[in-house]
């Protein structure tokens, strides 16, 4: 308990240096979603560790079921994980050592993180960066749009007006205007 009250903890396990030739045959979503069982096995000191899809989507944001069943398989192919399904639709994750081993869980613990349903309905976590969602009750406002001559692109552009003046939206973009995350907001 003192541990948690002085915010310090201890790290039972650090994420292996993979050997070049798995690094050159894992995808990007597979090093995402093993870095996530990482920190897991870090952070609940367990080596078994039980999640669904729909956990490991929230935390890394590899939305497509099918994305995550080649990750899932790509680290069992290299040796990393070694993984099988339990009843409810959870994923039973085993971490492995360089030698293809099971890694044992630390001293005076079980090493098993079991599933729980209320974790898939949490919050992300607060190292993720998530997209902000407008609430559908407040409707946003956005300043009038005007389709006017712009000097620097020597034609007709979109400008939206601040503080009554109008200013082209592609050499000033409107902080208050919705836009689609771009691949660096997602994580890419």
């Amino acid at each position: 308990m003192s541990n948690l009250l002085s915010r310090q903890w201890k790290q039972y396990y650090q994420m292996p240096c993979l050997p070049e030739i798995i690094e050159r045959t894992l995808s990007c979503a597979a090093f995402r979603y093993y870095g996530f069982l990482c920190r897991e096995m870090n952070a609940r000191s367990a080596t078994e560790l039980h999640y669904s899809n729909a956990q490991i989507t929230l935390a890394t944001d590899i939305r497509c079921h099918k994305t995550l069943k080649k990750a899932r398989s790509e680290l069992m192919k290299a040796r990393l994980v070694n993984c099988r399904r339990v009843p409810p639709g959870v994923y039973a994750h085993i971490m492995l050592n360089h030698c293809g081993e099971p890694i044992p869980a630390p001293k005076d613990r079980k090493g098993i993180r079991r599933y729980s349903p209320s974790d898939s309905t949490k919050a992300r976590p607060s190292d993720i960066k998530a997209v902000p969602s407008v609430p559908d009750s407040a409707p946003t406002v956005l300043p009038p749009i005007k389709a006017m001559y712009c000097l620097t692109h020597r034609r007709e552009t979109e400008h939206w007006e601040r503080q009554g003046e109008y200013l082209c939206e592609e050499c000033h973009p409107n902080p208050n205007a919705l836009y689609p995350p771009t691949a660096t907001e997602i994580g890419f």
